[in-house]
């Protein structure tokens, strides 16, 4: 597929089987006396140990013995030495450095984006005192999978980065009718059916305290190296929806690739004292994926970094092999180096369990694929007032909120998140898959025969930066198999914005035209073959015409779209065809 490497995807499908703490290279339960490949390597599983040991001439898993467990130190509501987690980090993929289609030929960095994977389920230390008990397992099913049997039918769980249920007494899939009614106007906070942060990550508590009580004193990279930053929210190639995570620039990317020395690595830091949980390799020896646990149920991540250094330094080559991931407990100061970057921006994103984004108006898509979507942090307030000022000045979008946004569904209008009828939300597999299924699928992979799971989505929404230019993102451009593409609405005279597009509007047909940068005036001139970032406060101007697509709500809810790509004018456009598809929520 054009823009991913297809080989990253099936090199870390395995990593989303994570609350079961199966490591990476490992896709089932370790059992004892079957052969392992790394003498030493050990993987937790359900409270017990299972080490790859030396038997005669061959490696084999030894029997399993239980966890040692190592109580957190009562604390000052910093992350303290808690147990690592058994979960697999996730899979973000990195960007492969190519415009979307549409997008100008800027070097722009690829959106390198995480996968269904969630941290592993170490917990952060802490007191005592700021924990409270999750429910017992009859009111959420811990360390369950599919095909298992569970005491208290209709109770859900999480397992394999997708939403479970108990169904007459065995753990299933749950299905959009599992799933009770929305309330009027939408979830405000998290339904309680909607698996919390810490419940994804694998925890046996909840943090109690604030998260306003985790201030970020230190900058991810250095304010004097920072360029313009992209925000949450874009849509590029197959991020069909909008990029739950930012890219910050760095001013080394204005230089011509063989130019750079070593002496043009910039040093990566962690923002706040915290416990880093999670390293992974993402497919190339630089995409490089890092978690940190703040506490107070907040987590930093970061994706596509170039180098681990630092607190990180001894697993740099071990890290270097594709697919590669290790759970860890490694506590990091705030301000401490764990990383280097100079080739690419950086993926950056903050998780605050506490926060619901409200404008998912079907939060249950998101159980099947990257589930704390919902618990995405605006990163500036957590930044003490000066860092914040400064991130702000690099950061391409003027408009608040300055670090973008991801959320934009209109109840009974068309912006928004969409996933093809008859397909299970962001997973992109059929749901008649996922209801017949006796054991546990990889969450996120998408359906047989498609190119990925981002076929059946589909995304309405602003531009990231330019929020007066509406896009159209979707991953099927012509191909049913799956050719994501970004085009940008032409709305000519008194047609709707996609907000203000409802069932009374009709049937409405727009032009969809390519797009282009334009820098302010005062912007540094740009120099051939760099990968500089687009100046602050760049626009999107239209370029040549792309195709036509025809929109219509439905009582139901509903969107019907069809796309045109002989036609260049939207009054070509007079009824659908056969060609017609519809989208849910």
């Amino acid at each position: 597929m054009t823009f991913r490497p297809r080989a990253l995807t099936l090199a870390l499908a395995t990593t989303l089987l994570l609350p079961l703490g199966i490591s990476g290279s490992t896709a089932a339960s370790p059992k004892p006396g079957a052969t392992c490949a790394k003498s030493g390597q050990a993987i937790h599983m359900n409270a017990m140990v299972y080490t790859c040991v030396k038997s005669g001439k061959k490696l084999v898993w030894s029997k399993g013995v239980p966890e040692k467990k190592t109580p957190a130190p009562t604390g000052n509501g910093q992350p303290g030495n808690g147990q690592p987690g058994n979960g697999q980090p996730g899979n973000g993929q990195p960007g492969n450095g190519q415009p979307g289609n549409g997008q100008p030929g800027n070097g722009q960095p690829g959106n390198g984006q995480p996968g269904n994977g969630q941290p592993g389920n170490g917990q952060p230390g802490g007191s005592p005192t700021e924990q409270k008990p999750l429910l017992p397992d009859t009111s959420f099913l811990y360390m369950k999978r599919i095909g298992m049997s569970c005491s208290t039918n209709g109770v859900f769980g999480f397992t394999g980065g997708m939403l479970a249920i108990c169904k007459n007494n065995i753990v299933k899939y749950a299905l959009p009718t599992d799933i009770p009614a929305a309330p009027v106007g939408g979830y405000k906070t998290r339904p309680s059916w909607y698996p919390s942060l810490a419940q994804q990550q694998g925890q046996t508590s909840e943090p109690t305290c604030a998260p306003s009580s985790i201030k970020f004193t230190s900058p991810v990279v250095p304010i004097a190296e920072m360029a313009p930053s992209i925000p949450y929210g874009m849509m590029v190639a197959g991020h069909v929806t909008p990029i739950d995570h930012g890219y910050l620039g760095i001013k080394v990317l204005g230089k011509v690739q063989s130019t750079k020395t070593e002496s043009d690595y910039v040093p990566v830091t962690s923002p706040a004292a915290g416990t880093i949980t999670s390293i992974g390799n993402l497919g190339g020896p630089a995409t490089i994926r890092v978690v940190i646990e703040h506490g107070c149920n907040v987590s930093t991540v970061y994706m596509v970094l170039n180098r681990l250094s630092g607190v990180l330094a001894s697993y740099a080559e071990e890290m270097k092999v594709n697919g590669a991931n290790k759970q860890v407990s490694i506590p990091v100061k705030a301000g401490e180096e764990f990383g280097r970057q100079r080739d690419n921006m950086i993926d950056f994103n903050v998780w605050d369990g506490t926060q619901w984004l409200s404008g998912f108006e079907n939060p249950f898509a998101y159980t099947s694929g990257e589930a704390w979507k919902p618990f995405t942090a605006d990163p500036l307030p957590f930044f003490t007032p000066e860092l914040r000022t400064a991130i702000e000045a690099n950061m391409q979008k003027t408009t608040s909120p300055r670090f973008g946004k991801i959320d934009y569904d209109v109840p009974g209008a068309a912006s928004g998140n969409w996933f093809l009828d008859g397909t299970l939300g962001y997973s992109g597999r059929f749901i008649s898959e996922i209801a017949n299924a006796t054991k546990e699928l990889v969450g996120g992979a998408g359906a047989s025969g498609k190119t990925e799971y981002d076929w059946s989505h589909l995304a309405i929404a602003p531009h990231e930066v330019d929020g007066s230019k509406w896009i159209f993102s979707t991953g099927w451009w012509s191909d049913p198999a799956g050719d994501p593409r970004q085009t940008l609405f032409n709305i000519e005279g008194s047609k709707p914005t996609p907000d203000k597009l409802t069932v009374a509007s009709g049937m409405v047909a727009y032009q969809l035209v390519q797009f282009s940068p334009i820098e302010p005036a005062t912007a540094p001139a740009r120099i051939p073959g760099t990968m500089a970032p687009y100046a602050v406060g760049y626009t999107l101007g239209a370029g040549m015409p792309s195709a036509v697509v025809a929109l219509q709500m439905n009582a139901d809810g509903s969107l019907s779209i069809e796309i045109n790509t002989t036609m260049t004018q939207a009054s070509q456009f007079t009824a659908f065809t056969s060609a017609k598809r519809t989208y849910r929520r």
